[in-house]
């Protein structure tokens, strides 16, 4: 299914939500456990603020998945070459996998 910014901003939230659901964790205890503020954290889950580089790497650290899971489902195809820009499958309903 294609889609927008906003959309993959909604994905990426979306599974950063499952695996800090997953691990039991509060968004305070996150936000702690990953050095990335509380009000950061919750703007990029909310999909008003953008995560940097830093953030991604540290909330992932934070949840014990590589960075690249936070972004499953969400694929960029240059429309340059065709393509519609993001890309983004709908989660299923065993996502995200146990043994991630």
């Amino acid at each position: 299914m294609a889609g927008s910014d906003i959309g993959a901003r909604e994905r990426f939230a979306a599974n950063i939500e499952l695996l800090r659901e997953r691990e039991g964790l509060s968004l305070a205890r996150l936000a702690e456990r990953s050095q990335v503020d509380r009000d950061e954290l919750a703007g990029i889950l909310s999909g008003e603020r953008e995560a940097s580089a830093g953030a991604i790497y540290m909330i992932a650290g934070a949840l014990g998945v590589d960075p690249g899971e936070l972004f499953a489902g969400v694929t960029w195809v240059p429309p340059a070459t065709g393509g519609s820009g993001y890309e983004i499958e709908e989660a299923p309903g065993d996502w995200p996998p146990e043994d991630a």
